[in-house]
């Protein structure tokens, strides 16, 4: 018989205490441009030799070779050329240079950095993002949707990341209020440059690099580049071993002038052994902490969440007369997963006799999926009542189609572990054995869009704009002969319209005032315990705040107020008895209807404080309330800071940097899913505030080489990077060391 059980991810968060009054204002004098030290505009770093790459008809914010912590502009909210400052919202841009100073290979490590970005963790394999009360879905890479079923991102494709705290329903027809996250590929070059790096780490980590780019023919009309990257790595969890592979290939040309077409193809493929499916308990089965150690993993040495991902993609960007700009978009993401997992995250240990954990079992046939986007726009100036204007008008969308085989495992072990102490998971894989069938999701989600930019004063400018969005989805279902049976969970929304109103004020020429407003819509696939899908969320989200730009750019700030409501929430069901599943292993969920609101504060300042340092932080608080008063999001802290800042030695240091990062965080909580035992009264699981400190020094051996030194959670902190899932706790990486060598050419 198949023993499986499906894990639902949480959204919910935690409280904490607050932090020293002194980070907010420092920060907030940051964003008041005060006590910066006067210095010559064009002054720039020693160490920058290459350029940064401009290409026709894309945003010029490409942020490698600028030794930066800060862009010129971010695209992700309008598709507008703006500068950070122009954006009536709240970006941060993780730049090339801040990506390889934290050593962030992967995604979550670079928003583990990033202003009020909260990274949890259900287990090895799945990642969550939050921002501002509400869990982030809009992923996207170089503005389309990532894909579904897609590993966490490898960061060597990209040039940056580009972060929109709030609503950007305006491109998207899902209009979180949490943040879209744009991770921007590098692109070619004319100019020919290469650079190779070796990275090694603790818990036998290594991992190797390339990169190469330049023209392809004399006059640099045909460009190309390759990245690729190989890394294997154990854990500090008991087990957990990996192999990954990423790479891109990308080619551009200019067909004529003003014409400009790109193709490319990315792929990613993880091959984790030893993965966990859940966290480990927090409880005894008397009700004491169990407090197990954080190498702690109730896995087996096969399991498996193997998964291979890769993307076609093409644009055409053609200038248009009167200075207008026409872009065509296509990608096509396709990935397969193979799943063969057992995790003891049910029930609660004994630890006078080692029993009372329980095995899941998970295992399918290789799953596939496939995603289709598309993205077609045009955007130019206009004149109007002796005034010049932008506008943009677009269509996007795209059809995702994932299949699940049927079938039925053969597994020939108990559901139980004997003795967790002396648990190594030397049991039998299970044989799924396929028996023809499948099953088809479908899903549908496109709109079109129009705004634009008007100059009502020189100081004034408003973006008015609307989109209308459909959305339908729907599970196919064919038998062992492969004949369409029928179609199950349909559901449908046309023409939702979601408005979007931003204002930027001048008040002089370092300080802006902004305000922006723009209402949700989010299609769910949650359930309810009846089988049917919830209905889409809905709300508003508003935003107040003032933006420096000094430095002639190189230095950005902001300071905000935010304000949001959103309805139809997926909630757990709390109702139905302990272990109820939905057909497909779901866990049953239901609306909140009223509500939750969440409003705060934001500060965030990246760029050069000198010419020779770099800082990037910011600080949130976070207010998220039910209709009825009770705190919600109580797993996201209400005080967060984050900071990491790099400064460059001259004189007889020259060729040495040395910089420190570091997060601090209130406490947060979880309401416990099935209560504490043994009586099962309902308690919370808590996570005290805590603050992690990280390090590094790099030195230039020479022109064309460096050397640079990691030290990630340099206390060796213990904490929490996710609480209450499944009751269960995942506990947070422990001291890590890692030492890279680069060349350039």
């Amino acid at each position: 018989m198949m023993q499986s059980t499906t894990v639902f991810s949480s959204s919910r968060q935690p409280a904490l205490r607050p932090l020293p009054r002194l980070l907010p204002a420092a920060l907030l004098a940051l964003a008041a441009g005060a006590s910066l030290p006067a210095r010559a505009a064009d002054a720039a770093p020693a160490d920058m030799t290459m350029p940064a790459v401009t290409v026709l008809g894309q945003s010029t914010a490409s942020t490698e070779g600028t030794g930066s912590y800060t862009a010129g502009e971010a695209r992700s909210a309008t598709r507008m050329d703006l500068s950070l400052r122009e954006t009536p919202q709240s970006v941060s841009v993780i730049t090339r240079q801040l990506l390889d100073d934290l050593g962030a290979v992967r995604l979550d490590q670079a928003l583990a950095q990033t202003t009020g970005i909260q990274v949890g963790q259900n287990d090895t394999e799945r990642t969550t993002f939050y921002a501002r009360g509400f869990g982030i879905n809009n992923l996207q890479i170089d503005g389309m949707p990532r894909g579904g079923n897609a590993p966490l991102q490898d960061t060597i494709l990209y040039d940056r990341i580009e972060v929109i705290r709030g609503a950007t329903g305006l491109m998207g027809g899902k209009g979180d209020p949490s943040a879209t996250i744009n991770m921007v590929r590098k692109r070619p070059t004319k100019t020919f440059q290469a650079s190779a790096g070796l990275i090694v780490s603790r818990w036998n980590d290594q991992r190797l690099e390339a990169d190469v780019s330049g023209a392809l023919n004399g006059d640099g009309s045909v460009r190309a580049r390759a990245a690729l990257a190989w890394q294997k790595r154990d854990s500090y969890l008991d087990m957990y071993h990996e192999r990954k592979t990423v790479g891109m290939a990308i080619l551009e040309a200019d067909l004529r002038p003003g014409t400009l077409l790109t193709a490319g193809v990315d792929f990613q493929d993880n091959q984790p052994t030893g993965a966990t499916w859940g966290a480990v308990p927090y409880w005894n089965a008397d009700g004491s902490l169990a407090n197990l150690p954080r190498n702690t993993s109730f896995t087996t040495p096969w399991s498996t969440w193997a998964n291979k991902q890769h993307t076609v993609f093409t644009s055409l960007y053609q200038r248009l007369p009167g200075n207008w700009n026409l872009h065509l978009g296509y990608a096509r993401t396709e990935s397969t997963n193979r799943t063969t997992v057992a995790y003891a995250g049910a029930g609660h240990p004994d630890p006078a006799t080692g029993a009372g954990m329980r095995l899941w079992t998970g295992a399918w046939g290789p799953g596939k999926s496939s995603s289709d986007n598309f993205d077609v726009y045009a955007s130019g100036p206009f004149t109007l009542l002796g005034r010049k204007h932008t506008a943009i008008v677009g269509w996007n969308g795209g059809n995702q189609r994932a299949r699940s085989l049927g079938g039925e495992a053969e597994i020939a072990y108990p559901d139980f572990i004997p003795d967790y102490r002396s648990w190594t998971g030397n049991i039998p894989r299970p044989v799924f054995h396929a028996d023809g069938s499948r099953t088809e999701t479908v899903t549908r989600l496109a709109g079109a869009y129009v705004a634009t930019r008007l100059s009502l004063a020189d100081p004034l400018h408003l973006i008015i704009g609307a989109r209308s969005s459909t959305y339908r989805t729907d599970t196919r279902s064919y038998d062992t002969r492969g004949a369409y049976t029928g179609s199950a969970d349909f559901a449908e929304t046309r023409n939702e319209v979601t408005p979007y109103v931003g204002a930027v004020f001048d008040l002089n020429r370092q300080y802006s005032a902004y305000a922006s407003f723009t209402q949700l819509f989010n299609p769910q696939t949650s359930k309810d315990r009846n089988d049917k899908f919830l209905p889409p969320e809905t709300g508003d989200n508003a935003e107040l705040g003032i933006k420096g730009e000094f430095y002639e750019g190189k230095l950005n700030a902001s300071a905000a107020l935010f304000h949001t409501q959103k309805k139809n929430l997926a909630e757990l069901d709390r109702t139905v008895p302990p272990g109820f599943l939905l057909p497909d292993g779901s866990q049953a969920m239901v609306a909140n209807g009223a509500g939750v609101t969440a409003r705060g504060i934001e500060f965030d300042v990246s760029g050069q404080l000198t010419p020779a340092w770099e800082a990037s932080g910011g600080y949130t608080y976070l207010h998220a309330a039910e209709a009825d008063g009770r705190r919600a999001a109580t797993t996201q802290p209400r005080h967060l800071f984050r900071l990491a800042t790099s400064y460059r030695f001259d004189g007889q240091l020259n060729g040495l940097r040395a910089g420190a990062s570091m997060t601090a965080q209130s406490a947060t909580y979880s309401e416990a899913w099935y209560g504490r035992p043994p009586s099962g009264d309902v308690a919370n699981i808590p996570q005290a505030g805590y603050a992690l400190l990280n390090a590094m020094a790099s030195y230039a051996l020479n022109k064309h080489a460096s050397v640079q030194l990691n030290v990630d959670n340099l206390l060796d902190k213990k904490y929490y990077r996710n609480v209450g899932f499944f009751d269960g706790v995942f506990w947070g990486e422990p001291r890590n060391v890692s030492l890279s060598l680069r060349g350039t050419y």
